[in-house]
């Protein structure tokens, strides 16, 4: 073998070797690509040649409790274009065609055809007509999509709660934003291909499926209610001078709010979809904090009804400041401090009480917190700790100066008095049915907590009959005829943010009950930054009148026979079956068919409140003469002591639950089917 023939072999094996570690590094290589970075390559080649384009789904509709819509979708075309295939597939004149039946200029559709995209959109949620139109010029690379824009049959009626949904189907405010995931439903994507320079691959879109429909929103809202509490709070913003105006209308057993109205003189926030001041924004209560200090004050035992205050001839100077009444009063009782909106007797009552346990009160009647409607946005009000009072801020408390509430906390604090002393959840919406009409929510009675005891709330609900009833009331303009009402006026003045008050500028209220002796209707009216001398009494009380006759002749509430207020009950007696309205759906028992015969009865027994609502069991109790102690929310599932036991002194532990079907209705009871809905200062 020569010398020639190795040095070639020796050649060809290092080239060999050479190759085959070549080779072995590229399997390498292409092992780590697919193990490793497969994945990530994967994605990058997808986001490379796809674009996708989400469409929203069909927004539910909102209704009110009747089922009048409020808020519903209408079916619209969206045109969108693929520019190179109708640049290759159309001439100009074509496309002059295409802009005039969009309603645009040829300079327009070009500009929007030239844009360095696979996909645009021509034209978003136009008639349909136009949209085929369009469509019909059989251009290829033009097409169209059906999308839903929001509209609102009522027009402006309950924007604030309403709120709004912007282009794109999601929510923006108000129940749009609060229950938005229940109601937009699923939207569906599209997926357009393209190669590397943008052509598309394939005709596009590829698939589309349809969008899954959003829930149905019942509200608890009643769309007459709501247009006559914004029609006479408008009426009276323009005559009293006020710039806003609030109005919130509730049940005070369920929490169910049947309107919320907000109104500004100030036509650019006239119909504010954005903003809802009734939950969002804080006042000064002014006298209405009178009688929630005067039930904290009855609850703790710090006075009793007949404890006397002189009032001081209606000047008094304390910690070098002067509180003032409207008029010259001597010595008055608790009745006649409420009766005539004394502040130096609520002055003197809310240093007797004390800096901490009124405190504690104000706290117990949910001031100074949200209360948990289910809106967004809600404001927290302001309550300083009671170690930052000094003891004119302790006077000035006593009638509503110095504190910051919403109007609806103040709303539900006089709804605890009405209801027997349970802060009940507020709500807005009653249930929410999914496109097959499952419900998938649904809202029942929720109580929060006890307030105050149900006699003392029974004795507010006498004492506050006198500011509408009494010889020298400050709400004479709050009756309604047939009716016992029960109330409070306030007026406070306007904080001026550079530092103390504003000495023209007010705010006056009034909210009360009715009737008064079977709680149906809470209202709150608030008018902001009217001028001196626009008392509560004179400007909020009149629009409380109309809307609670108006309220309560859409409801059915039968007028009463005014009572002797002495024995006036804080809840009613059973009514004849069928007569009074049923607030549930469901059938619920008779409370009256349950309650023993207590009239000359040697040892009565303990009554089955089992599948009762929270409304009939509280009447049931009060023709006892007990209390209750109340958990859960719903109907009556468990109680102590059971039914049949001998009736003690004490309470009557009651368990609620969200599931009448749970509970057995009381042997001794008939059903009665539910009725079908019906078309500070004084």
């Amino acid at each position: 073998m020569n010398l020639a023939f190795k040095q070639r072999r020796a050649r060809v094996g290092w080239l060999t070797l050479a190759l085959a570690g070549l080779f072995v590094v590229a399997v390498l290589r292409l092992i780590v690509l697919v193990t490793f970075d497969g994945p990530r390559l994967n994605s990058l080649a997808r986001s490379e040649h796809t674009a996708a384009v989400q469409l929203a789904a069909v927004r539910g509709p909102l209704v009110d409790r009747q089922g009048e819509p409020l808020a519903l979708s209408a079916e619209t075309r969206s045109v969108y274009a693929h520019p190179h295939r109708v640049f290759e597939s159309s001439s100009a004149r074509d496309r002059a065609k295409l802009a005039a039946a969009l309603g645009m200029t040829p300079a327009d559709l070009e500009t929007r055809l030239k844009k360095p995209s696979p996909f645009v959109w021509l034209e978003r949620r136009i008639d349909v007509d136009k949209a085929q139109a369009a469509e019909a010029l059989g251009i290829d690379g033009v097409g169209a999509v059906s999308e839903y824009r929001r509209f609102y049959p009522e027009s402006n009626l309950a924007a604030a709660v309403v709120g709004l949904a912007g282009m794109d189907g999601q929510g923006l405010s108000g129940l749009e934003l609060e229950y938005d995931k229940l109601v937009r439903g699923e939207p569906v994507t599209l997926n357009f291909y393209h190669d590397a320079l943008g052509h598309p691959i394939l005709d596009s879109p590829l698939a589309l499926r349809a969008p899954e429909p959003g829930a149905q929103l019942e509200l608890t809202i009643d769309a007459s209610i709501q247009s006559l509490a914004e029609t006479q709070l408008a009426t009276q913003v323009e005559q009293s001078g006020a710039k806003r105006g609030a109005a919130i209308v509730l049940d005070p057993f369920t929490g169910e709010v049947l309107a919320i109205a907000n109104v500004s003189a100030d036509p650019s926030q006239l119909h504010d979809r954005l903003h809802n001041p009734a939950v969002q924004d804080a006042f000064e209560p002014g006298s209405t904090m009178k009688a929630i200090l005067a039930s904290i004050a009855l609850a703790d035992g710090a006075i009793t009804p007949s404890k006397k205050f002189y009032c001081e001839n209606g000047q008094w100077t304390i910690d070098h400041r002067t509180i003032h009444d409207d008029a010259r009063h001597g010595v008055l009782d608790l009745g006649g401090i409420i009766e005539v909106s004394s502040n130096i007797g609520a002055a003197k009552i809310a240093l007797t009480l004390g800096a901490q346990r009124f405190y504690n009160g104000m706290r117990a009647f949910g001031l100074g917190f949200r209360t948990g409607i289910d809106l967004p946005g809600e404001a927290a009000g302001l309550i300083t700790k009671p170690s930052s009072w000094r003891e004119i801020d302790l006077a000035n408390h006593g009638f509503g100066q110095g504190v910051g509430v919403t109007p609806m906390q103040l709303a539900v604090a006089y709804a605890a008095i009405a209801n027997g002393g349970l802060i009940v959840r507020p709500h807005v919406v009653k249930a929410a049915y999914d496109v097959q009409g499952n419900v998938i929510l649904r809202h029942t009675p929720q109580v929060m907590r006890r307030a105050i005891p149900p006699d003392i709330a029974h004795k507010m609900n006498q004492l506050l009959r006198n500011p509408v009833n009494g010889a020298n009331g400050t709400a004479h303009r709050a009756k309604v005829d047939g009716f016992v009402v029960a109330g409070k006026t306030g007026t406070a003045q306007m904080v001026n943010p550079h530092g103390g008050y504003f000495q023209n500028r007010h705010v006056c209220s009034f909210v009360g009950f009715l009737p008064a002796d079977d709680p149906r209707l809470l209202i709150l009216v608030v008018l902001y930054d009217v001028g001196h001398g626009h008392f509560g009494g004179l400007y909020a009380a009149p629009v409380f009148s109309q809307i609670a006759a108006g309220a309560a002749r859409d409801l059915n509430i039968a007028p009463n026979a005014e009572p002797d207020y002495d024995i006036a009950s804080l809840f009613p007696l059973p009514a004849a079956k069928g007569s009074r309205h049923q607030l549930a759906r469901a059938s619920v028992p008779d409370p009256g068919d349950s309650i023993p015969a207590l009239t000359g009865s040697k040892s009565p027994t303990t009554p089955n409140f089992i599948g009762l609502s929270l409304r009939a069991a509280l009447q049931v109790a009060r023709r006892l003469g007990t209390m209750v102690e109340v958990s859960g929310d719903g109907y009556v599932v468990a109680q102590q002591p059971a039914a049949g036991a001998p009736l003690r002194r004490g309470s009557i532990k009651l368990t609620l639950g969200s599931v009448l079907a749970d509970a057995a209705p009381p042997a001794a009871a008939t059903t009665r089917p539910a009725q079908p809905a019906r078309s500070s200062r004084r």
